[in-house]
């Protein structure tokens, strides 16, 4: 496929960037020091990296005709299409972060199914600065609407409009030939690149007391930023 220049646009560099998660991944990723991404056909929706509507279309447009003197059976646009998007979810790892300047009910409901769980915080900025050769895109949420053919890149930064509360800002890591394992971890310091550790506001003071634990042990440094989440201030009466 040809490249174009439709990737994700660029957040500003001090726009705060959150991700949900259990504790359990939490403790691995202080312990591990190592940022989880994921592959992209392992992110539980069908969706990723998808070919439809006008792109598809022009896609399919523009293969190259049939040669006629040719006895050979040849590959279907249609066809190659497939064989190249599946290649690319094995080839792209993503870790998903939320744009925003505040908490979200949301995220905290859908991401920690239990409320033994905790929200991390950084920046674009600090994000871009410490994944190395991966790329950081804002994803779009439309498929199949641009008549351009797509690079990877801009196939693994957009998803479906039902998605578009996340807000999501992903870390994507490209790897030809496709690694075939689920995930590539890559190294990261959370006591440099973390602002804020959140705790989930319907926890008691056992976990927090956990996490603090945990965070004294792997992350001192990390400490101090280690809050409960704003969602727990009561209001005035």
């Amino acid at each position: 496929m040809e490249p174009s220049s439709n990737s994700g646009a660029t957040p500003h560099a001090s726009e705060k960037l959150w991700r949900y998660m259990s504790f359990a991944r939490f403790a691995w990723l202080l312990h591990k020091k190592v940022l989880w991404l994921s592959r992209a056909d392992l992110l539980g929706d069908p969706w990723e990296i998808s070919l439809a509507g006008d792109q598809l279309a022009y896609v399919i447009s523009r293969h190259p005709p049939d040669d006629i003197f040719s006895k050979k059976p040849r590959e279907s646009a249609r066809e190659r299409s497939e064989r190249i998007i599946k290649l690319w979810r094995r080839s792209a790892f993503v870790s998903c972060w939320s744009s925003s300047e505040h908490e979200s009910h949301a995220l905290w409901r859908i991401y920690c199914r239990s409320i033994e769980g905790v929200a991390i915080q950084t920046t674009f900025a600090k994000l871009r600065e410490s994944v190395g050769g991966c790329k950081l895109l804002k994803v779009r949420y439309e498929v199949g609407k641009t008549k351009v053919t797509p690079t990877i890149l801009d196939l693994v930064s957009q998803k479906r409009p039902m998605f578009e509360y996340e807000h999501e800002v992903r870390v994507v890591c490209v790897i030809e030939p496709p690694l075939e394992m689920p995930a590539r971890p890559i190294t990261w310091d959370p006591e440099k690149n973390l602002e804020s550790v959140r705790v989930h506001p319907e926890a008691d003071d056992s976990f927090m007391e956990t996490v603090r634990a945990t965070v004294e042990k792997f992350a001192p440094k990390l400490l101090d930023r280690v809050a409960w989440s704003d969602m727990e201030t009561p209001p005035p009466f």
